[in-house]
C-alpha cells in the first residue's frame, strides 16, 4: 500500500505535515529552513530543478504504458485521460479508463527479448521526454523566480538519464523472468489487483482474467506487466498520492515501489550524477521513507530494500535499511521534531543560523572526506543571514518619515496585517448557481455591496466551499473571506481554502461591516529579493507586475503590482535595503498575506545597504 490518505480525524492538514525535505532542511541549518518555511521565501527557480521532474515524468509515462497495447510510435496521450475521483486520486468508481478501450497487439507484434523492451521503451521515452521538458519549460517561465537560462538544458543528455532508468527496470525485469514471474503470477493472470496497482490505463478492479495473460508459458510481455513498479498515476492531480503518517504529522511520495516478488523494494530517481552535499540528504530521505512505509502498514511489515538511482552516473546505490529499533527512534524524533516546528511554530531566535558541517561525495554518491567549506558560501540567503554578511535588526513598527519628504507613515508589523474578516449579509444575486462550476455570489448589508469570489471549490475540512442551492435572500456568514479592494474600488471577498460561506443562524449578528473594515496599510521591511512576470492576457494585450519579498522583525511578506505603479526607485533597489510601502492592500493565500500596490501607493527606500 504505497499511497496512505489521512483519515476523517485528521487535524493537522496537508500545510502543516512534515515531510523529508523539510528535515533535511533543518537539520542542515535551522535558520534555512525558518525563512523558507515560515517566512516562505522561495529561492531562485533554475532550469536543473525542472528537469528532473521532467525526467521523472517520461521515465513515469512509459512505465504506464504497455508493448503488448501500443506499438513504440504510437501517440504520447494514448493513457493519458485518467478518471479521476473529487478529490484528484485516480477514480474507484469505475469510469472511462483509457486502456480498456485498447485490444491488444498480435502476439507476433509483442517484443520477445530483453533487447525488444529495450527498442520499444527507448521509442517511448523518445516521444515522452521533450513533450515533458517542453511542460516544464512553461512552468519555469512561468515561475516569478526563475533564474538561468532555459537554452543550458542538454535534451540529450536528460534522455540518455532516461534511456538509465529504462536499463535499470530491465535488469529488475530479468529477475522478474528468471523467477517466473514471482508468487503472485496466476493471482495476476487472473484480474487480481493491488489496492493500490501500478498505474496502467486500468480500472482498480478488473471483470475478469487479464487481457495481457497467456494461458502457456510466461512471456516478456506479462514480465513488463507484473514487473511494473508503483508510481504515482502522471494524471492524478499533484500531492494527491502521498503516503501520510496515521498521526498524520508527517507524509512522503514514493518514486518507485517494487513488489512484484513479494519484497518491498522502494527506489528513489536521482537525475543527477550524485555529487556533493545534497547526496546526504537522499540517504536520508530513504530512511525516512522506510519509516513511513513502517507506521503505515501497522508496524509490523518493513522495506526489504531500498535504492537511489543516479541516472546521471549510471550507478545504482544501495542504502543500509534502518533497524527496528532505529525506526522507532526516528519515529519519535521526528514526531518531536513536528511538535517543534509545526504545532508550535519557532520564531527567528530560535533557528540560530549554524550549519551543520558539509559532507563529501563523489560520482554516484560515494561518500568521501567533507569539503573545507560552509553552507553559508553557496547559501541564496548569505546576503540578509547573520551567518553571511547580514543581520537580524530588522525594521519594527512606529512613526516613519520619508527622507527628503515631511509625509510620515504609522507602520504596522507585518505579523498584525490581517486580511480575513467574518461577515453576516443577506445574498443580493446569484448567477450559475445550478449552470457554472462556480457561482457568481453578490452580497449585502443594507445599502452596501460586494462581490463573492470563489478561488478554491473546497474548504480545508473538505466541505464545499458554498451551500448548495444557496439564492437570492438568503441570510448567509461569510466566515474567514479575504476583504480586498479592486483597481474599480469595489469589495471583493475571496473564498480561498480557509474561508468558507455558510447559512447564518437567526441569533447571528454582524461583526462587521463592510464599509468599516479597514483596506489600506503602511509596512516597512528589509528586501529580500525583486521578482518579475510577464504575459499576454485574454485580451492579446501584454502584462507586466512587478514585486518584492520584504521582511520586519515580526515577519515577511510578498508586496506585488502593476509595473507602472512601482515607479522608478523599484529599479534601484538592493537587496538588504529598507523600504516603505505605504498605502497598499492586503491579501492572502491560505497562511500567506502578501500586500498590493495601486497608483496611490508610496514606495521609498529609507536605508541603503552598503556592500
Amino acid at each position: 500500500m504505497p499511497v496512505h490518505i489521512a483519515s476523517e480525524e485528521d487535524s493537522i492538514g496537508p500545510y502543516n505535515r512534515l515531510s523529508a525535505s523539510q528535515v533535511n532542511s533543518y537539520n542542515n541549518c535551522s535558520r534555512l529552513w525558518f525563512y523558507e518555511k515560515i517566512r516562505r521565501f522561495r529561492m531562485p527557480q533554475i532550469p536543473v530543478l525542472f528537469v528532473g521532474r521532467a525526467v521523472e515524468d517520461a521515465v513515469c509515462k512509459m512505465l504506464r504504458e504497455s508493448p503488448g497495447l501500443m506499438v513504440s510510435t504510437a501517440d504520447s496521450k494514448i493513457l493519458e485521460s485518467t478518471p479521476l475521483d473529487k478529490n484528484g486520486l485516480p477514480s474507484r468508481e469505475g469510469g472511462d479508463w483509457p486502456a480498456s478501450k485498447l485490444l491488444a497487439l498480435p502476439s507476433n507484434m509483442h517484443p520477445t527479448t530483453i533487447d525488444g523492451l529495450k527498442e520499444w521503451g527507448r521509442s517511448r521515452l523518445d516521444i515522452h521526454l521533450p513533450l515533458s521538458l517542453e511542460a516544464m519549460k512553461k512552468e519555469w517561465e512561468k515561475d516569478e523566480r526563475k533564474a538561468g537560462d532555459w537554452s543550458t538544458v542538454n535534451t540529450q543528455y536528460c534522455l540518455e538519464m532516461c534511456y538509465t532508468a529504462l536499463d535499470m527496470h530491465l535488469v529488475e525485469l530479468q529477475r522478474c523472468i528468471e523467477s517466473n514471474g514471482g508468487p503472485n503470477l496466476e493471482s495476476w493472470r487472473e484480474g487480481n489487483r493491488e489496492y493500490w496497482p501500478a498505474p496502467d490505463g486500468r480500472a482498480f478492479e478488473l471483470v475478469n482474467s487479464h487481457p495481457l495473460a497467456s494461458k502457456d508459458s510466461f512471456t516478456h510481455v506479462e514480465a513488463w506487466e507484473v514487473c511494473r513498479p508503483w508510481f504515482v498515476d502522471p494524471g492524478a492531480e499533484k500531492f494527491t498520492m502521498n503516503s501520510i503518517h496515521p498521526e498524520h504529522w508527517f507524509q512522503g511520495e514514493y518514486d518507485l515501489v517494487y513488489r512484484w516478488d513479494g519484497k518491498i523494494k522502494i527506489v528513489d530517481l536521482k537525475a543527477s550524477v550524485g555529487k556533493g552535499d545534497r547526496s546526504g540528504n537522499y540517504v536520508d530521505q530513504l530512511r525516512m521513507y522506510a519509516m513511513l512505509w513502517w507506521t503505515t502498514h501497522g508496524k509490523d511489515e518493513t522495506v526489504d530494500s531500498l535504492e537511489i538511482w543516479y541516472l546521471g552516473a549510471n550507478v545504482v546505490k544501495e542504502i543500509e535499511l534502518p533497524t527496528l529499533t532505529e525506526l522507532q527512534e526516528m519515529e519519535a524524533e521526528l514526531e518531536q521534531m513536528w511538535k517543534v516546528l509545526k504545532e508550535n511554530k519557532p520564531e527567528i531566535d530560535q533557528c540560530p543560523p549554524n550549519p551543520a558541517p558539509m559532507r563529501g561525495f563523489a560520482e554516484g554518491g560515494k561518500a568521501i572526506a567533507a569539503p573545507d567549506e560552509s553552507r553559508c558560501d553557496s547559501c541564496d540567503w548569505e546576503q540578509i543571514c547573520p551567518g553571511g554578511s547580514g543581520n537580524d535588526d530588522l525594521p519594527s513598527a512606529g512613526i516613519v518619515n520619508l527622507p527628503g519628504s515631511t509625509s510620515s507613515f504609522d507602520i504596522t508589523e507585518i505579523a498584525q496585517l490581517n486580511p480575513r474578516a467574518t461577515i453576516i449579509a443577506e445574498v443580493f444575486s446569484v448567477v450559475g448557481a445550478n449552470t457554472k462550476p462556480v457561482p457568481q455570489i453578490t452580497i449585502c448589508q443594507g445599502t452596501n455591496f460586494a462581490k463573492i469570489q470563489i478561488i478554491s471549490e473546497t474548504h480545508e475540512s473538505g466541505q464545499k466551499s458554498w451551500p448548495q442551492g444557496i439564492k437570492k435572500g438568503d441570510s448567509v456568514k461569510l466566515d474567514g473571506v479575504v476583504f480586498t479592494i479592486n483597481w474599480k474600488g469595489e469589495i471583493i471577498l475571496k473564498v480561498d481554502p480557509h474561508a468558507m460561506i455558510i447559512p447564518a443562524s437567526p441569533s447571528e449578528e454582524c461583526t462587521t461591516d463592510l464599509m468599516s473594515y479597514r483596506a489600506k496599510y503602511h509596512v516597512a521591511g528589509r528586501v529580500i529579493y525583486r521578482f518579475e512576470k510577464r504575459g499576454i492576457g485574454r485580451t492579446g494585450k501584454e502584462w507586466h507586475r512587478k514585486g518584492m519579498m520584504i521582511q520586519d522583525s515580526t515577519g515577511a511578506m510578498k508586496v506585488g503590482g502593476w509595473a507602472n505603479d512601482w515607479g522608478p526607485q523599484y529599479d534601484t533597489v538592493n537587496i538588504g535595503d529598507t523600504v516603505v510601502v505605504a498605502n497598499i492592500g492586503i491579501d492572502a493565500w491560505a497562511t500567506e498575506v502578501r500586500g498590493e500596490i495601486s497608483r496611490n501607493s508610496t514606495f521609498q527606500t529609507i536605508d541603503r545597504i552598503t556592500r
